[in-house]
């Protein structure tokens, strides 16, 4: 009675002794026998399967107990620490993966073999290459932080001589800066300032030699063009105009600079003391000129010197003279 009650706690033992007074029957057998019975009973099953798997994994697991090793001596023997069984989860795995893309990406922003040292330019004949590196102002940065869109842009907005611009990336940290340049024409004087312009019109500033271009001075300012991109922002006249300048220079008089006034169009100025204009165009070129001729002919027949003789208006010519 001692040692079964020894088991159960006070509260129990109470319990006991009253049932036992009043039925007169030990109740410590019984409670045993209900202990037998509870753990003979089944394991209990879960609906979930996630539930039921955790319930059998503790029901599989057993506690690591000690082992002993003999040794050679007679009644010697070692024993060995008990280690409890450790798994590890999916969860721990992906934590592990993610920390270690961190640590990845940390060590390549701050690593200095992947910071750009300096731009590659390459097809550039005139523009400097430290022109380009100081507008892009990329040096000692990561080249992970490098947007090429960005930098196309800022090519295309601060260097109208650049034709075609192309920036490509790569690693560990190389940035690359392919050029195509426009090749000049015309020198454009106006007010002062001298400008290089291409067959397309688009002006910009002289870099080298001038050798072979066509010359023109500019009277006044050309009419606004719409600007509809970076290219037409920079574009000083329309091809048709470039054209024209072409034109007038092969048949203009040797030593009659060409100029240009934004009512008259292009021009040159007749080492007679006149200025002859044909217009914005080169648009029938070869009759304007037999017009311009022809007058000239008739002014020297009647031995008068003009200061200025128009074809702008084909069907419509004039000549002014000063009094």
């Amino acid at each position: 009675m001692a040692t079964g009650e020894s088991s159960l706690t006070r509260a129990e033992q109470v319990r006991a002794r009253r049932l036992e007074r009043r039925e007169g029957k030990p109740i410590v057998n019984r409670l045993a026998s209900s202990a037998s019975k509870a753990a003979s009973m089944p394991r209990m099953v879960a609906r979930n399967a996630q539930t039921e798997r955790r319930l059998q994994q503790l029901a599989e697991r057993k506690e690591r107990r000690p082992r002993y090793i003999k040794l050679a001596e007679a009644g010697a023997e070692l024993r060995l620490p008990a280690l409890p069984s450790v798994q590890v989860g999916w969860r721990v795995v992906s934590a592990s993966l993610v920390g270690l893309c961190l640590f990845m990406l940390y060590s390549m922003f701050a690593s200095g073999s992947f910071t750009v040292a300096r731009v590659a330019l390459q097809g550039a004949q005139r523009v400097d290459g430290n022109a380009i590196n100081s507008a892009l102002g990329i040096s000692g940065q990561s080249i992970f932080a490098i947007e090429p869109d960005k930098l196309y842009a800022i090519l295309r907005d601060q260097f109208p001589e650049l034709e075609r611009v192309a920036v490509s990336v790569s690693l560990p940290g190389r940035v690359t800066v392919t050029v195509k340049e426009r090749e000049p024409l015309i020198v454009w004087e106006q007010a002062g300032l001298v400008l290089w312009l291409d067959a397309a019109g688009v002006a910009f500033t002289p870099q080298g030699d001038a050798t072979g271009l066509i010359r023109v001075t500019a009277l006044d300012a050309p009419l606004a063009l719409a600007s509809n991109n970076v290219t037409s922002s920079h574009q000083l006249i329309r091809p048709e105009m470039v054209f024209a300048i072409q034109a007038l220079d092969r048949i203009a008089p040797e030593d009659a600079p060409l100029i240009y006034d934004s009512e008259l169009g292009f021009g040159w100025s007749d080492p007679g003391g006149w200025q002859a204009y044909f217009g914005q165009d080169g648009q029938d070129i070869d009759q304007r000129l037999a017009v311009y001729l022809k007058m000239l002919d008739e002014l020297r027949a009647r031995r008068l010197v003009p200061t200025m003789i128009s074809v702008a208006q084909l069907h419509a010519p004039y000549y002014r003279m000063d009094y």
